[in-house]
C-alpha cells in the first residue's frame, strides 16, 4: 500500500545497545545468570520456569477473576430491549465509559428512543470494537438520544453524522471473544460497517450474552503509560473510568488482546534467532487470543526484563518447529510447543521488572508476567516500551510532517504501514 515506501528496518537506532539479534549471522551469546558463567551445559529447559506461580498467569483470562463489580441491573429480559454498537476504537469506548455518553446516527437514535420510551424501558447496550473480535462490555441507556448541533459534520449527509447523544451508565468492562459470546447466544447478529452499526436482538439472545459477559473477567478499558496519575483502585474499576487525554498519542496496536511470552537468558537468542516464541502446552488455550498482529512481548525470567515490540506472524500452533528449545536435535515436540512467529515491529530497550508504570499497567494480572494482556494493557505496555526510547515523539513529529505534506525522512524504525496510510 501507500505506506510500504515507508516501512524500512533502515539501520538499528540503538546501535551498540541493541539487545536483539538482526538475524542468524549475528546471533551471539547472551550472557548467563552469574552461577553459569563458569561453563557447563546448563538444566535442560523446563517447564518448571513458568511453572511457579510467580511466572505463569492462570485461568481463562489472566485480567483478574470473573464476577465482581456491579450486578446485572436487568431482571427481567422480556421488558428490556438490547442492542450491541460497533465502536470505531477502543478510545471511544473507554470515552463513553468515562464520560457516561454515547453518540449515534439519526436512524440509531430512533431506534433506541423508541425502545426507550421516556424511560419506561430498561436498553441494556453491549459495545463492540471494530476489528477487535470481543465484545468490551454493557451499559444502559439513561436518557433519550437528542441532536447536538456542534457534533454535526457539515460536509457531511446530516443522517450520516454522528450527532445524537445520549448518556449511558456502564455496568461492565470486559473483553469477551466473539467465538464465546457466538457459543452462548448462537443468534446474535453482529454489527458491521456494511449492514448497521447499531443491532437489536431478541430479550432471549440479550439475556445469554448477559450471562457470558457477567461471567467474563473485569478489564480496565485504558491504562495510562504517561505515569502521571496513579491508576484507579482494584475495587473501582466501575467507578473510576479512565480514557485518554486529548493529547495523548500511543503506539499504534491491533485492537483485541496482546501477549507476554517467556524466556530466560538460555533461550533468548534462540526466540529472536529463529524468531519463534513458546509456552508450554498447558497455556494453550489462553493463547487461542494470539491471531496475525496481535501485540507480543517477552520476559526474560533470568534477568527480569520485558522486551517488544513484537507482532505476531501466525496464530499460536502446536510445533510450528518441535525441536525449538530442547537440547535434543530429534525431538518430535518441544518443551515449549504452543509457538507463535513473530517479527520486531519495533525495537526497543527493555523495560524493568520493577519499573513503577509497567506494574501500575500490569496491576491487576495474576500469577506473573507471563500470559495474555487486555488491549488497554498491550496498547499501554507498547506505548511506555516506545515512549522510553523516544519512538513515539519521533512518530508524532513524523506523522504531523507526512499529513502537513513535508518532506520527512522515513524514522530508522519499522513503522506500521496502516498508522501513516491513515494520513496520508
Amino acid at each position: 500500500g501507500g505506506g510500504e515506501g515507508h516501512f524500512l528496518q533502515g539501520d538499528c537506532p540503538f546501535g551498540e545497545g541493541c539487545h536483539f539479534a538482526h538475524g542468524e549471522h549475528e546471533l551471539k551469546k547472551f550472557p548467563r545468570n552469574r552461577e553459569e558463567a563458569g561453563g557447563g551445559g546448563g538444566e535442560e529447559l523446563s517447564e518448571n520456569m513458568f511453572g511457579n506461580q510467580e511466572t505463569t498467569t492462570v485461568d481463562y483470562f489472566q485480567g483478574g477473576s470473573a464476577g465482581g463489580g456491579k450486578p446485572n441491573p436487568i431482571h427481567e429480559p422480556e421488558q428490556a430491549s438490547f442492542f450491541i454498537v460497533l465502536s470505531a476504537t477502543q478510545d471511544d469506548v473507554a470515552a463513553s465509559a468515562s464520560r457516561g455518553e454515547w453518540y449515534v446516527q439519526r436512524k440509531h437514535a430512533e431506534k433506541l428512543n423508541q425502545a426507550y420510551r421516556d424511560g419506561k424501558r430498561q436498553v441494556m447496550i453491549f459495545f463492540t470494537v471494530s476489528d477487535s473480535l470481543h465484545i468490551q462490555g454493557a451499559a444502559l441507556m439513561t436518557s433519550l438520544a437528542t441532536y447536538q448541533e456542534e457534533m454535526e459534520n457539515h460536509g457531511n449527509d446530516k443522517d450520516e453524522s454522528f450527532c445524537y447523544r445520549f448518556k449511558v451508565e456502564w455496568y461492565r468492562t470486559t473483553e469477551l471473544p466473539i467465538d464465546t459470546a457466538v457459543e452462548a447466544a448462537p443468534d446474535l447478529l453482529l454489527p458491521t460497517k456494511r449492514t448497521q452499526l447499531c443491532q437489536d436482538m431478541s430479550p432471549k439472545t440479550g439475556e445469554s450474552l448477559i450471562k457470558v459477559v457477567w461471567n467474563s473477567p473485569l478489564v480496565t478499558l485504558y491504562e495510562s503509560f504517561e505515569g502521571d496519575a496513579d491508576p484507579p483502585a482494584p475495587d473501582a474499576i466501575l467507578t473510576d473510568f479512565r480514557c485518554p487525554q486529548p493529547h495523548e498519542v500511543a503506539w499504534p496496536v491491533m485492537p483485541g488482546p496482546g501477549f507476554i511470552f517467556g524466556c530466560n537468558s538460555e533461550t533468548m537468542d534462540e526466540c529472536l534467532g529463529r524468531g519463534i516464541l513458546g509456552l508450554p502446552a498447558h497455556m494453550k488455550a489462553s493463547a487461542a487470543v494470539i491471531r496475525p498482529g496481535s501485540p507480543i512481548f517477552l520476559f526474560n525470567v533470568t534477568d527480569r526484563l520485558l522486551f517488544g515490540i513484537f507482532e505476531s506472524l501466525t496464530p499460536a500452533t502446536m510445533n510450528i518447529e518441535p525441536t525449538a528449545f530442547s537440547k535434543n536435535p530429534k525431538a518430535t515436540s518441544s518443551p515449549f510447543p504452543v509457538q507463535v512467529r513473530v517479527r520486531i515491529a519495533l525495537e526497543c530497550p527493555p523495560v524493568e521488572d520493577t519499573d513503577q508504570i509497567l506494574n501500575d499497567i500490569l496491576r491487576m494480572r495474576v500469577g506473573g508476567r507471563i500470559g495474555v494482556l487486555s488491549h488497554a494493557q498491550a496498547k499501554a505496555v507498547a506505548s511506555l516500551l516506545a515512549n522510553q526510547c523516544g519512538a513515539l515523539q519521533y512518530m508524532i513529529e513524523y506523522d504531523q510532517g507526512a499529513k502537513a505534506g513535508a518532506n520527512v525522512v522515513a524514522p530508522p524504525i519499522a513503522l506500521p504501514p496502516r498508522k501513516i496510510e491513515a494520513g496520508q
